[in-house]
């Protein structure tokens, strides 16, 4: 009986299985057909189902690093803005009109504005913006109509923003378009075609370090290349790092505020073309760049989304975009007078103890070339010949340069004037080198002009005395400041810099620039020392020419005030280049305002002193 009921157990099972085994054939056999007919039948089906996955990538742009004073006031930052842009694909003119139709009224345009934004060839370009700053009820109406607008998406963009202004405008410049005409070299740089990118200041000196990596975004696309609905980002954007600068804010403030009133002080009493100016102030030591005004001056959020007609018409007026404190050339009038004296001793025309008769001016060949004070101030040495500003005891140096006797001048003039005239001058320029005057400075901003020393064609018996006292050449505030900056140390000239350090965008540093002393001058630290106490007394001294401003001052300033021709008939350009404490130098100042009537001194010397001034009142709250 068991035997029996094991092998009606082992039957059943067995018909099980065969029923299992049955079923996966059964199975197989349809699957294979199913595959087959996959394969042969919807092959077509699968490559355009498969095509239908395609994707198309949008450049995300990322935001550029910020620029930040040396206490860490923002001066240039981003803010997000949602675009609406149209999508170019192939075929896309039917569709067109009824995008545009849709969008007219929502976006507050025509359907012909429409049309032709979106109908514009670019091969650069694969999308164009028809909204830069779209509003809320705008976004909301874009996202509801998707399905129905082919080609339309939002995208969040960081747009510049200059949260103070027109302050320290040529320091830290603008962004912009890409300029047509660097269209390709930027896009070899991998720039879309879109970006916005530094156009003057740090923001163009320091664009590789400002712009950030863009992202990307893979938008579905139909096999007919119509974007759909849709998208991930498959790279985010990578934000640029951070520009510190040297700039100090509060000082900064200072100096644009003593430029612009002096101006209008100026202009209040009659001086209509007085409309311009620059100040620049740099440690003496590091070549910090603490200050730089120029003026006039513009507002960098006005390039902003496209510079309107009226912002730019205000640009070009006095040509505001000019920085004047890096690109501008002006007269030193006698402020060049170190450098003269300087060249002279060095190159032993001249000795330190050289006395000059000055009976107020000087007979050269047929032309009486008269000093500032007529009367004269008889006989004079070199350190009170720098406190008074005697014209004429300079004159006679710049002959002793050319190897001119006027009691007994050349027998051949025409030699001379394109001999030793010439070596004198290329003397005075080679010095000027040197001091940073009549080469490039270094510093970090685009557009430095170097100075240069004139040589007259055709030559004359009275342009070598000319510049002697400054009327022959032409600097920049920032060469200017450089060259007393080295007067101040020593000797040593360092590298103006602009900006003291790279951060990323969490913060943390990534570079430093250290002080670069580029050269030591070549001249005998005795010679300075002379250089320096005339310059003392010119600040202090009875007669000084700068004593009434600095006289009584609570800090010890030294420094030359200038006078020169501004090339306008009775015009001149007012200089002031100082540095304090006279003991202890820590900053160099250079200040310029041209076209002011008369002795130049009343117009630059007490915007000098204002901000040397706010400089050690700061430094006494540390």
């Amino acid at each position: 009986m068991k035997k029996h009921s094991e092998r009606r157990s082992w039957l059943i099972a067995r018909r099980r299985i065969a029923g299992i085994y049955a079923f996966i054939v059964l199975g197989s056999a349809l699957l294979i057909l199913r595959l087959g007919y996959l394969q042969i039948a919807m092959a077509s089906q699968f490559t355009t189902d498969v095509k239908a996955q395609n994707f198309d990538s949008l450049t995300i742009p990322a935001p550029r690093g910020q620029i930040l004073d040396r206490q860490g006031a923002v001066l240039a930052t981003n803010q997000p803005v949602f675009r609406i842009i149209y999508i170019r694909y192939p075929n896309d003119n039917a569709k067109i009109g009824g995008v545009a139709k849709r969008l007219a009224y929502p976006l507050g345009q025509s359907e012909a504005a429409l049309i032709k934004e979106m109908t514009q060839t670019n091969s650069w370009n694969a999308y164009t913006t028809l909204v830069r700053q779209a509003t809320p009820l705008q976004i909301s109406y874009v996202e509801e109509h998707k399905q129905s607008l082919p080609g339309i998406e939002i995208i969040q963009t960081p747009e510049r923003a200059y949260p103070m202004g027109s302050f320290a405008a040529h320091v830290i410049g603008y962004t912009g378009a890409i300029p047509a005409n660097q269209a390709q070299a930027y896009q070899a740089q991998g720039y879309y075609p879109s970006a916005q990118v530094g156009l003057s200041g740090i923001e163009q000196q320091y664009e590789s370090v400002l712009r950030g990596q863009n992202g990307v975004k893979r938008i579905p696309v139909n096999p007919a290349g119509v974007p759909l609905p849709g998208g991930t980002i498959s790279q985010s954007p990578k934000t640029g790092n951070n520009v510190v600068l040297n700039l100090d804010g509060p000082l900064e403030k200072v100096a644009e505020q003593a430029l612009v009133s002096r101006i209008a002080y100026l202009r209040g009493l009659g001086e209509h073309n007085v409309h311009s100016g620059a100040i620049v102030v740099m440690n003496v030591h590091t070549g910090a760049v603490l200050a730089m005004a120029s003026y006039p001056s513009y507002n960098p959020n006005w390039w902003i989304g496209g510079i309107s007609s009226a912002n730019y018409q205000s640009y070009l007026n006095g040509n505001a975009g000019f920085n004047r404190a890096v690109s501008g050339l002006y007269m030193p009038g006698s402020t060049q007078k170190m450098l003269t004296a300087l060249t002279a001793l060095q190159n032993h025309t001249i000795s330190p103890n050289l006395i000059v008769n000055d009976t107020g001016g000087l007979q050269i060949g047929t032309y009486y070339m008269r000093s500032w004070n007529q009367a004269g101030f008889g006989p004079i040495g070199l350190d009170e010949a720098l406190e008074v500003s005697d014209d004429t005891y300079f004159y006679q140096v710049g002959l002793d340069m050319g190897h001119y006797n006027i009691n007994n001048p050349p027998a051949n003039i025409s030699a001379w004037l394109n001999g030793p005239r010439v070596a004198a001058l290329r003397s005075i320029n080679a010095m000027g080198k040197q001091f940073g005057l009549t080469s490039l400075t270094g510093v970090d901003l685009p557009g430095e002009a170097p100075g240069y020393v004139t040589f007259a064609n055709p030559p004359t018996l009275y342009d070598l005395p000319a510049a002697a006292i400054g009327q022959e050449e032409a600097y920049s505030p920032i060469g200017l400041a450089t060259y007393i900056a080295a007067i101040a140390n020593g000797g040593y000239r360092v590298q103006p810099q602009m900006v003291h350090e790279i951060t990323s965008p969490t913060g943390r540093v990534l570079k430093v620039f250290k002080p670069h002393v580029i050269d030591k001058v070549k001249v005998n630290p005795a010679y300075l020392k002379i250089i320096q106490k005339g310059l003392e007394m010119a600040t202090h001294g009875t007669l000084g020419t700068a004593t009434y401003f600095f006289g009584s001052d609570p800090v010890n300033v030294a420094g030359k005030t200038g006078t020169a021709e501004s090339g306008i008939p009775g015009r001149n350009n007012s200089v002031f280049v100082g540095y304090a404490p006279y003991n202890n130098p820590q900053i160099a100042i250079a200040a310029v305002i041209p076209n002011v009537t008369g002795e130049g001194f009343r117009a630059a010397a007490p915007m000098a002193q204002q901000v040397i001034d706010a400089y050690f009142k700061q430094q006494q709250k540390k």
